[in-house]
């Protein structure tokens, strides 16, 4: 097991803890959708037809 009083660091270019941030937002997204799906009432869903023409 690590020394946990031993401090150290880690250093990444901008782009790479970028895209770091981005995957988790992507995970937590994700998560959260599959924690919904349970939940999701048939009778509920648009079709991708129906989805589009709310957001013309």
């Amino acid at each position: 097991m690590p020394d946990q009083s031993k401090q150290e660091a880690v250093t990444l270019s901008a782009e790479a803890l970028q895209a770091l941030l981005d995957e988790l937002e992507d995970l937590r997204i994700e998560r959260v959708a599959c924690d919904r799906i349970p939940t999701i009432q048939v009778s509920k869903l648009l079709s991708i037809e129906a989805m589009r023409a709310c957001f013309r």
